[in-house]
């Protein structure tokens, strides 16, 4: 589950709706679970792959603060999948 003082935080840095930012983050989760840690996108929300991957990735997004993403990874995030 997002944060909802980092959607909060982002929308308001990134000048977007919350529900732009809950879905710009849902987005960085999605990436970042394929890209980085070779995760598997079962469905919609469920993300399958080795326990010990599977924890690194969770620690790694329970610890994003307010500073994790600027400007630029919402244009690459965002921008490509049309969020505003």
């Amino acid at each position: 589950m997002i944060k909802p003082e980092l959607i909060r935080s982002h929308a308001k840095r990134l000048n977007i709706s919350e529900n732009g930012s809950r879905k710009f983050l849902v987005l960085a989760i999605e990436q970042l679970a394929s890209s980085t840690y070779h995760l598997d996108l079962a469905k919609k929300g469920f993300i399958r792959g080795k326990n010990d991957k599977i924890q690194e990735f969770l620690s790694e997004v329970s610890a994003w603060d307010e500073d994790e993403f600027d400007l630029e990874d919402f244009e690459v995030i965002g921008y490509c999948k049309n969020i505003r």
